[in-house]
């Protein structure tokens, strides 16, 4: 079995400067990831989305659309953009760029539902998704970048820390925002000391509102990011867009333990996939209402703030690869529950084993990924890795929700348990533990 290679060492001077700026691009970055993913978690992809989605079309394929554009958008632009930062000597001025198109859509989409929604199904639902992809496509361009950008200004012993204590805080901050959001779905008003701070909105408006809230808080994570200081680090030859694509074939081929690693994760992603359809599944079942949405989000986010902060500081010390081994096998177990439902709280506990399950994976996957390359080829594992999931998991999506639509959500789970696991199996026997 080969090992993991181990990273090469920066240059001392670049060394320095991380370390020099460590703290503070640190707490910076933590800031911001909170403050952004406490804005997406009002607009949870697995709760609020498919509930919004759900008021339009019953029909489950709709449903898949959610996952499908989620994951290619944010996988499949990888391919592109390795190659084409390879010459940079650094990531930020793009990254800003790029970060800055992926919050607009919650503004447009907020003001627009904020201020009444007069369109039919079939265009509300054409405008919404149209925005999704707007929003996930350009988080998909600048994934690499991004990921590339943390791994410069954090120094490696504190990977799994930082990514688990960012995830963390979000997923804290995701805890009250839930609970506003449970408030706003529920159409109730939020008031402190006899003051009205939020009046009670219907549908529509209510998500208008919770996305123009998740936009204010992403522009407000915007400017810690000005504030994070970058090393410049020499960069490599520039080259074509394709360049990736030519060379990705080697670069599996001459690093077998990464190939294996690729596609044990594309398993349990695959697997992971039925928590896209958990609220829908929850809808069709036991026709829930926005209020029990929200408390779903609320377990969900407190399940994700202890998957990140306490499986993210265990990758650091246990093993990045046995984390992911042990938070997955929970997540996927999770979606038999259905089976044994007799009311809608019987899905309290999938979404909590589920949020523990994702809060782990997240950071420890990053980090692990992180770790199989050197300095100069980072952007590109960084990019086949999510370039190699893209295709599977939008097949995966659409499949699913035919499934669903065909046999039903039960059905759908036990498939995705079954892939899953296999994934888990392959990563535990055949991917040696890198740290």
């Amino acid at each position: 079995m080969t090992s993991v290679p181990n990273t090469m060492p920066l240059p001392e001077t670049t060394e320095a400067f991380v370390a020099k700026y460590a703290r503070r691009n640190f707490i910076l970055n933590v800031a911001e990831g909170g403050l952004f993913m406490l804005g997406m978690n009002m607009m949870s992809g697995l709760t609020v989305l498919p509930y919004f989605v759900q008021q339009y079309s019953k029909e489950q394929w709709v449903q898949g659309l959610i996952p499908a554009i989620s994951n290619t958008g944010w996988l499949l632009p990888g391919l592109f953009m390795a190659p084409l930062i390879a010459h940079l000597w650094r990531r930020k001025p793009l990254m800003m760029t790029l970060t800055f198109l992926e919050r607009i859509p919650w503004l447009i989409l907020g003001l627009w539902l904020f201020s009444g929604n007069t369109f039919d199904s079939t265009t509300t639902l054409l405008i919404f998704f149209s925005l999704y992809s707007v929003f996930m496509f350009s988080a998909g361009f600048n994934g690499v970048p991004w990921n590339d950008f943390i791994s410069r200004i954090i120094p490696e012993r504190q990977w799994g820390t930082f990514f688990g204590a960012q995830f963390g805080v979000g997923s804290l901050l995701g805890v009250a925002g839930a609970a506003l959001a449970t408030r706003v779905l529920a159409n109730s008003a939020l008031e402190i000391g006899g003051y009205t701070l939020i009046p009670a909105y219907a549908f529509p408006y209510n998500i208008g509102l919770l996305s123009l809230l998740c936009f204010g808080l992403m522009a407000v994570a915007y400017i810690f990011l000005i504030f994070t200081v970058e090393p410049a680090i020499p960069p490599q030859p520039k080259q074509p867009f394709w360049a990736l694509i030519r060379d990705m074939p080697a670069l599996l081929r001459n690093d077998p333990a990464f190939l294996r690693y690729i596609v044990s994760y594309a398993c349990i992603s695959v697997g992971m996939i039925g928590h896209s359809f958990v609220t829908a599944s929850a809808l069709v079942q036991f026709d829930i209402d926005g209020s029990m949405v929200g408390m779903f989000t609320v377990v969900l986010m407190t399940a994700q703030a202890l998957g990140n902060i306490g499986l993210g500081t265990l990758a650091d010390r246990w093993g990045r690869r046995r984390v992911i081994i042990l938070g997955s096998t929970f997540g996927l177990l999770a979606l038999l529950i259905p089976w044994l439902a007799q009311d809608a709280r019987w899905y309290f506990p999938m979404f909590a084993l589920g949020g523990i399950a994702m809060g782990g994976n997240m950071p420890a996957n990053s980090a692990l990924v992180f770790s199989f390359a050197s300095v100069d080829k980072r952007a590109s594992y960084i990019a086949v890795s999510n370039v190699f999931n893209a295709p599977l998991l939008l097949l995966a999506a659409l499949t699913a929700g035919g499934i669903a639509a065909v046999y039903g959500y039960n059905v759908l789970f036990v498939g995705l348990v079954v892939i899953g696991l296999t994934g888990v199996a392959l990563l535990k026997w055949g991917v040696a533990n890198n740290r």
